[in-house]
């Protein structure tokens, strides 16, 4: 693909009657390559087309255009859909790079601003200069999501509905409380500082990492009407539904059920809070059990979303540049790493806590030195991982998610072939045959899972195959182990 300035000088010396025919011939091509079909095989509408971004790439085209058809769309719309072109490549390394667009275009939609006082709702979300021209306190999307806590611990009195900004169990009397810090466990305290089915992570500054589940509104709704908060409302439903739980899907023009697992740091004067997506509120912190104001940056995030072609979930997760060393935009100081091979890192990490006692001492912690374990991937050739993230970083501008990268997709690539774990399921290959496999994990929220060594307590080393082992609750831990 020819960038716009090459373009131009090569015709500065022609007759004008040959410019004239290149740019017509040039315009068909372009039509052409923006009249691709989805999924599900049906076209694109036109006046539903979000704005694309002008970002110079240099990206290879092979199987078709491909290169074209991953351009960055700057849009607070959701997609529904994983979009091929009609000649899309077979083999699921090939396929990559339209799952991470879609890993893109859902982190870019949820972290759009969102409109005061309307949960989940996008401001202007065709208008990209809504999202361009955003700080990196704007509250957005995905923060407006209810909270773990919101949805699993409000007792007898049950969950509120979505648009309410109340809670029964309110933790901060007369402080509104949005961040509420836990993981997918089935002990009902109401915050939390360790991973999941883990142990605490420490970060440079001897603080700790804090952790929030949050569900979108189809979601939270199918969970809060059919009682599944509730141990008997997950019985009953199961009884009614074959012994199993299947969360709502997407459609061909609506968001299926989304899962939002975010990991925050508190942020110190030593860091550049430029850099970072960044949250000043009162938060329910988990050391001291009490309610207080903290200003924290965001380091990783978790998106899942419930596609009615990929069932079995596609899974996207993103972190911080910053984090540990790697990143070809990183600057020292290092959230999770100190900079140097001391201490030396067996499995990706060295000096983890021996166990899940939160100290109060700040003094006392010891933080943990973290590498990345599994590179981020860098296949298919001049379209990989690695490259879509330089797009992306690119097309943003520079609002604060051009120091955030996608670390991996995972996918289902033969979701017919899916059976339960309870039934005897075996993953990979009852699982709707994962891709990739293994080695799917981020270093905020995976630390200690990095090596398939670590992880065979959990079924192994990826989304899919930890959530695979959810019983019956459609790849749900927090519905499996918070239900009371």
């Amino acid at each position: 693909m020819l960038k716009r300035k090459q373009f131009t000088f090569a015709c500065s010396g022609l007759a004008s009657y040959v410019c004239s025919f290149l740019l017509i011939f040039l315009l068909i091509i372009q039509l052409s390559c923006d009249a691709v079909t989805s999924t599900n095989g049906g076209e694109e509408d036109p006046d539903s087309t979000p704005t694309t971004t002008e970002v110079e790439t240099n990206l290879t085209t092979t199987g078709g255009d491909v290169g074209s058809f991953v351009q960055p769309v700057i849009s607070g719309i959701v997609p529904s859909e994983v979009k091929f072109p009609p000649n899309a490549p077979s083999a699921p390394v090939d396929n990559r790079p339209f799952f991470d667009h879609f890993s893109w275009q859902t982190f870019i939609a949820l972290s759009w601003p969102v409109k005061q006082d309307q949960r989940g709702v996008p401001d202007n979300p065709t208008d990209p200069s809504t999202f361009l021209n955003m700080t990196n306190s704007t509250p957005v999307v995905w923060t407006s999501y209810k909270n773990q806590w919101d949805l699993f611990g409000q007792g007898e009195q049950g969950p509120t509905p979505w648009d309410s900004f109340d809670n029964p169990n309110d933790l901060c009397p007369n402080q509104p409380v949005n961040h509420v810090f836990g993981s997918a466990k089935s002990d009902m305290l109401p915050g939390e500082g360790d991973e999941s089915f883990s142990v605490p992570l420490v970060d440079q500054r001897q603080n700790y990492a804090l952790f929030e589940i949050r569900y979108n509104e189809l979601q939270y709704n199918f969970i809060r009407d059919n009682k599944l908060y509730r141990n008997k409302g997950l019985q009953d439903y199961k009884n009614a539904h074959g012994g199993v739980v299947t969360m709502p899907e997407s459609t061909a023009t609506s968001e299926g059920s989304i899962l939002v697992k975010a990991a925050w740091k508190q942020l110190t004067p030593e860091d550049d809070e430029s850099r970072y997506y960044v949250v000043d509120e009162i938060v329910f912190d988990p050391v001291s059990s009490t309610c207080k104001k903290q200003r924290v940056g965001l380091i990783g995030l978790h998106i899942a979303q419930k596609v009615d072609t990929f069932p079995q979930w596609v899974w996207s997760s993103f972190e911080q540049v910053d984090n540990v060393p790697g990143a070809p935009n990183a600057k020292q100081p290092y959230s999770f790493n100190n900079g140097t091979d001391n201490p030396a890192t067996q499995r990706g990490y060295a000096n983890k806590p021996a166990s899940k006692y939160l100290i109060k001492n700040k003094n006392d912690r010891k933080p943990v030195q973290v590498t990345r374990l599994n590179e981020i991937p860098t296949t298919p050739d001049s379209l990989s991982t690695v490259d879509l993230n330089k797009l992306y970083q690119a097309a943003v501008g520079n609002t604060w998610m051009q120091y955030y990268e996608l670390v991996i997709t995972q996918w289902p690539t033969d979701p017919k072939t899916f059976k339960q774990y309870t039934q005897n399921g075996i993953y990979p290959g009852d699982c709707g045959q994962p891709f990739p496999e293994s080695n799917c994990v981020n270093t905020t929220m995976e630390t200690y899972y990095q090596s398939p060594q670590d992880a065979n307590a959990v079924g192994g080393n990826s989304c899919m195959s930890c959530h695979y082992t959810a019983p019956d609750t459609d790849f749900s831990w927090s519905v499996q182990l918070r239900s009371y």
